[in-house]
Order: structure tokens, then C-alpha cells, then sequence
């Protein structure tokens, strides 16, 4: 299929030393039922061959564009450089270890459109890099709210969809370890409607080397969003402290 000047979807896809992964997430994008979409694969400056994979995917599909950082960046850096370029109605965040479902974005779509609402989130699977089922689905509620998110995150980056219009004007902040949390906070709290699809429709690869592998560090980093970025008291701070640890527990039981 030729390339769209002017996409229903762009699929946001940052990429850093992910070798063997990113053909498998590239070949999930390719495969979905709704073909009207362009894929923005940016390269973070690889040091093994994510690049040159990623290029020679987009000589096979028109609908690929390979974009490259100068410098290593970091990925907040990196999606919003993708999303300042993307040309799409709506941008889908998709991360290049992690791969869709085919009927993910039709059914996306479809419920966003249906419920009038502004962020699309969805269930998903969590498999390790062997591509093995490491812990149960995680099921999402059909619905979330400011409020709700303060106490357990159910939103997946790589499950998002949005208007592009504003993932535009609302980058990921780049000084937070969670920077997608903190986008869904801030959204919510401007009065975004947010809706899920309770069906799995991502495969969510759960690497040790990964930022969402380092357990500590990343309760710290949640501190600091209570703390600093909502300026919580330490009190409702200690309270959603200990319903996100509670909510950890749950959500990466053994399967």
C-alpha cells in the first residue's frame, strides 16, 4: 500500500539497541485490520543494528518512515521529536520491544469514536523476551479518571491512542522517570475523557535489562511525582505510596 500524505494514525515508535526485537513490533504495526496509518520508527543512536533494521523494514512498506537523533536523547526526547513529526489525526504509542494484537487499532478507533472520549488504553499480555507468559493479563477497567489513576496506573504506553492535536500540546515531560504517568495525570486532570478496551491486544515483553525492571529506583521516581509535579502532602503521598506497591504486587503476580 502506498504512503498517505495525510494518515488516520501515526504509530510512534522509539528505538534503542532493541535488534532483536523491533522486526516482531514493526510486523505487528503491518499487520493490523486498519491499514490507514504511517509508522515513525526513530532511532535513539543504537550502538548494535536497530538502524539499519528499521530501514530496511521501511523499503518493504511505504508507510515506514525511519527518522535518526542526532544524540542519544532518552526516550521522552525521542517520542516527542516523532510526535512533532508525525502527520496522522491520531498518534498511537507502540514501543519497539512490544507488539499488537491485528484488530488493536480498528477497535480503538471504534470505542474512542463511540464514547467521545480523549485517550484509548487497552488490556494486555506480559510475556518475557523468549516470549514466554510471565505473569497474568492484566485487565484494564472500561474507564479511569484522575482520581483513579492517583491510586493504580492502568494505562500500558504502548496501548495508547489519542488526537495527535493533544499529544502535540502536551509533550511527555522529560524531566520524569514515569513521563508517560504524568502525561495521563495532567490530561485527566484538564478533563480528558479516558476509556479502555478490556480485551488484550498487546503483547507487552517484560526484559530484565528494562526501566520497568528496576523495581526500587522506580518507587523512588513515583515519590517524586506525588511530591513535586501534584504537590501532594506526605500524608495522601504515604496513602498512594502504598496502594501503588499493593497494586504492583497484583499486577506482576506469577502466572
Amino acid at each position: 500500500m502506498g504512503k498517505n500524505a495525510t494518515p488516520t494514525v501515526t504509530v510512534i515508535m522509539p528505538s534503542y539497541n532493541v535488534a532483536p526485537y523491533i522486526e516482531g513490533s514493526v510486523k505487528s504495526v503491518i499487520a493490523q485490520t486498519f491499514p490507514d496509518w504511517e509508522l515513525l520508527i526513530i532511532d535513539d543512536c543504537s550502538k548494535d543494528d536497530s538502524y539499519e533494521i528499521a530501514c530496511s523494514l521501511a523499503k518493504s512498506d511505504a508507510r515506514i518512515r525511519v527518522l535518526k537523533n542526532g544524540k542519544n536523547s532518552g526516550v521522552s526526547k525521542t517520542r516527542n521529536f516523532g510526535i512533532s513529526q508525525a502527520k496522522g489525526k491520531y498518534i498511537a504509542l507502540l514501543d519497539s520491544d512490544d507488539q499488537w494484537c491485528e484488530e488493536k487499532l480498528e477497535k480503538q478507533l471504534a470505542l474512542l469514536k463511540k464514547e467521545k472520549a480523549q485517550i484509548c488504553y487497552t488490556s494486555y499480555a506480559m510475556h518475557s523476551d523468549k516470549g514466554e507468559q510471565v505473569h497474568n493479563d492484566y485487565i484494564v477497567p472500561a474507564s479511569t479518571d484522575y482520581k483513579k489513576m492517583l491510586l493504580t496506573n492502568v494505562i500500558g504506553c504502548s496501548t495508547v491512542v489519542l488526537p495527535a492535536d493533544i499529544a502535540k500540546k502536551h509533550p511527555f515531560d522529560e524531566t520524569y522517570y514515569h513521563e508517560d504517568y504524568v502525561l495521563w495525570l495532567d490530561l485527566m486532570r484538564e478533563g480528558c475523557k479516558a476509556v479502555g478496551c478490556t480485551e488484550v491486544l498487546v503483547k507487552y515483553c517484560v526484559r530484565s535489562d528494562s526501566r520497568s525492571a528496576q523495581k526500587v529506583s522506580s518507587a523512588k521516581k513515583r515519590w517524586q511525582i506525588y511530591r513535586r509535579h501534584l504537590k501532594l502532602n506526605i500524608f495522601k503521598s504515604s496513602y498512594y505510596m502504598m496502594r501503588y506497591a499493593i497494586a504492583g504486587l497484583r499486577k506482576y503476580a506469577k502466572k
